[in-house]
């Protein structure tokens, strides 16, 4: 029974980040968000090519994605339903769903980078420390316009308070816990290979968040 649990969560996880809210809203704007700019379609992509409100739509509505299984996942995997210390099932929602939201098996495999998504992992795992994370990301981006340092400025420290919290627990699941956060944020850093590359060599893409940048523009003309 607990094993047809294991699966059901996984499962329904990763079906649920296939949800894709970037290419949805773009798609209801006649557009295609993977064809502008970066091609991510992600919430960084949508504030550079759509502006403050939309960009905010699709990182909450992201980071709602990305806590629903978190919450689910600890319920239904909890001591009879409910959400007991163990929180195995907090960890296999949030690692299923950035892994349905990076490689969706509804558009090829070929999905967003999982920060917004992992946001929400983190919310749930941590909120204060996440909330903290997200205030100080909000200013260094407005400071620097670097869209892919802020995202892991936001996930890295509440993923890795989190991953020692588990971990000092000891015991098997401890690392099994502390294992798939690991493999959380790692999937999401190979998931940003490209914008490491193009960070080193100065030409990533800057992200305002009031107001759209110059390539949102050129893209938008294009496709006109």
């Amino acid at each position: 029974m607990y094993a047809l649990k294991i699966i059901a969560v996984a499962l329904g996880a990763y079906l649920f980040g296939n949800i894709n809210t970037a290419l949805i809203i773009s798609k209801i704007k006649k557009q295609d968000i993977r064809k502008m700019d970066s091609g991510n379609p992600g919430s960084m992509n949508m504030f550079r090519n759509y502006g403050v409100i939309l960009g905010l739509v699709t990182l909450i509505c992201d980071a709602v994605k990305g806590a629903v299984p978190c919450i689910l996942g600890w319920w239904i995997l909890g001591d009879e339903f409910s959400f007991s210390d163990d929180r195995f099932g907090l960890y296999l929602g949030g690692l299923c769903v950035i892994i349905g939201h990076i490689f969706p098996v509804f558009l090829k495999f070929k999905g967003g980078k999982g920060i917004a998504s992992s946001i929400g992992v983190c919310l749930v795992a941590d909120p204060i420390v996440t909330l903290i994370m997200f205030a100080v990301g909000v200013a260094f981006i407005i400071i620097t316009k670097m869209g892919s340092v802020t995202s892991f400025i936001i996930i890295s420290v509440p993923l890795a308070i989190e991953g020692f919290k588990t971990n000092a627990v000891g015991g098997y699941m401890g690392v099994v816990n502390a294992l798939m956060i690991f493999a959380l944020f790692s999937l999401t850093l190979f998931a940003h290979r490209k914008n490491v590359v193009k960070l080193f060599r100065g030409k990533e893409s800057k992200t305002v968040l009031f107001g759209k940048n110059k390539s949102a523009k050129r893209n938008k003309n294009a496709a006109a």
